[in-house]
């Protein structure tokens, strides 16, 4: 570890904490909430202005980029032969209802000069700053780099990941991935997910509204019946991956909605006894492995069309599940209750040896800036890693985050959450490691698997 360059780049970050911050704020003020849009294609006008922000970023400084049809947008750092991709990033999941929110979503309020706080400041804007001045620093320090490097900026990751999948098929992928969408060190292996959808015949018009987003549990839901009335339930708002033990409101509405609707009530019982599990037994969907554990599952929306209720679940496999198996369960189970089961949407499990060079230097390199001893790990979520070849989760994620009771109200301020937020000093952590990872990734003589 190069302590005297360590030391150069601390004081660099210092000089341009304030221009860092500025620069973060301006992204997260553009609410980018990647929709499927046919007049400004492929995810709307919000998405291109991102990625059109980033442009103006690279060109203030003196940087070439290319955008590859609005679903990824790149910004070129260096030149070499070999390219290093890091795939951040800027869509961000919706604010249902922003009244929700104790600031507001898409402002970028900062607290105490330290908390930052707006929709997707932590995931995962927060990276792509955070990366484009990480390479500000190399160049300004003179630190010299005989590989290519390369920022990737896509625009529907929290839908699906359409944009990875279209740059796969349509362009050629850096030599090197790096992703920072996870935590520290480096994700050796990622877990699927999947959507499945839970049905039962439910004819009332009746509108369901709730907070929060797809794969977070609802802090708040409630039924507006046809002739005014607003049963509300309230629940715990609870990442799947963090959700066992807690008060799930949809499990709450549906006996309430039982209560209201006394002829539905058995139908309305095993819907609910079908939700009602978090390591999938209730969907006889239960399994685990030992490289990755236990499939945690939750409810985390619910929807009526008049003529159907309707609970999504998202589910999070093993690394080694069989997708189509456990969906077969799961509709055998169902239907043995009269209910229906669809799978609205499956990410593949992806893993790769701790032995790989790039592995072993990057976690190497945490562990020095940051005094740690880590290892690499197994990641529950996803990102973009699953889709693009050679890629690495690395970062940003890593011990020490908090969210003060006197700023945030409880299950508030993490990424995906009502206040969603970043710590600056934690944002700073994640430039040293980078800058200092840069350096070490580029001494490494190979970096493609053989």
């Amino acid at each position: 570890m190069d302590q005297e360059l360590l030391a150069r780049v601390d004081r660099w970050l210092q000089e341009h904490r304030r221009e860092i911050i500025d620069d973060l704020i301006g992204l997260v003020r553009i609410p980018s909430v990647s929709i499927p849009d046919e007049i400004t294609p492929p995810f709307g006008q919000a998405c291109r202005d991102a990625l059109s922000y980033m442009f103006a970023l690279a060109e203030r400084h003196g940087y070439q980029h290319r955008n590859y049809d609005n679903y990824v947008g790149a910004i070129a750092f260096t030149s070499g032969d070999e390219e290093v991709g890091i795939w951040a990033h800027l869509d961000v999941v919706p604010v249902p209802d922003p009244a929700d929110w104790d600031y507001p979503p898409f402002e970028g309020t900062l607290v105490e000069d330290r908390y930052l706080i707006g929709r997707g400041v932590q995931d995962n804007k927060m990276a792509a700053i955070g990366v484009f001045h990480v390479m500000n620093c190399l160049r300004e320090l003179g630190v010299p780099l005989r590989r290519r490097y390369s920022l990737y900026m896509g625009t529907s990751e929290e839908t699906g990941m359409e944009d990875a999948r279209y740059f796969v098929a349509h362009y050629p992928c850096p030599d090197l991935s790096i992703v920072p969408d996870t935590g520290f060190p480096v994700c050796c292996a990622q877990r699927g997910c999947m959507t499945l959808a839970v049905e039962i015949p439910f004819r009332h018009a009746v509108t369901i509204r709730q907070s929060n987003n797809p794969s977070v549990t609802p802090e708040e839901i409630s039924a507006e019946l046809p002739d005014g009335r607003r049963i509300t339930a309230q629940g715990d708002s609870a990442h799947i991956f963090s959700a066992g033990g807690i008060c799930n409101a949809i499990l709450a509405l549906l006996e309430q909605l039982g209560q209201t609707y006394p002829g539905d009530q058995t139908s309305l019982a095993h819907l609910r006894s079908l939700l009602d599990s978090w390591h999938g037994e209730s969907l006889d969907i239960a399994f685990g492995d030992e490289l990755s554990g236990p499939l945690q599952m939750g409810a985390t929306e619910l929807s009526c069309d008049g003529e159907t209720l309707q609970a999504k679940v998202y589910v999070i496999l093993p690394v080694t599940a069989d997708a189509e198996d456990l969906t077969r369960r799961a509709q055998a189970k169902a239907a043995s209750l009269g209910a229906n089961v669809r799978r609205l949407r499956l990410r593949p499990s992806c893993s790769f040896s701790v032995e790989h060079p790039v592995v072993q230097v990057l976690t190497d390199t945490y562990n020095r800036v940051m005094g740690q001893q880590s290892a690499p790990f197994v990641m529950s979520g996803g990102n973009y890693a699953a889709y693009v070849p050679n890629a690495f989760g690395f970062g940003p994620g890593m011990p020490g985050r908090e969210f003060p009771p006197h700023i945030f109200r409880p299950g508030r301020g993490d990424y995906h959450q009502c206040d969603e937020s970043e710590d600056i000093e934690h944002m700073l952590n994640f430039m040293r490691v980078y800058a200092m990872s840069i350096v070490a990734l580029d001494q490494i003589e190979h970096i493609k698997e053989n």
